[in-house]
């Protein structure tokens, strides 16, 4: 695949990893318990979950699995 849609990928990352930290950050400067429990379940497990998929469909673009298989093309072609 393409290697600025990569480049693209990891900007992308990039930008999620760093509201990650951001939001860590504030809220390890708040005792309210509450909005830290509020804010695991509605924010913070979701910007995990975001960076991990985003971790994985880099590797796998990295890797070429959603490269063109030369064999689908052919068989693309022969149904035309």
């Amino acid at each position: 695949m393409d290697r600025q849609f990569a480049q693209y990928l990891n900007e992308m990352k990039a930008e999620l990893q760093e509201l990650y930290e951001e939001l860590d950050s504030e809220l390890r400067n708040t005792e309210n318990e509450d909005l830290i429990d509020e804010s695991y379940r509605n924010v913070t497990s979701k910007l995990e979950s975001a960076l991990s998929d985003m971790e994985s469909l880099i590797n796998d673009v990295d890797s070429g699995i959603y490269d063109r298989d030369t064999d689908l093309d052919g068989m693309l072609e022969a149904e035309d």
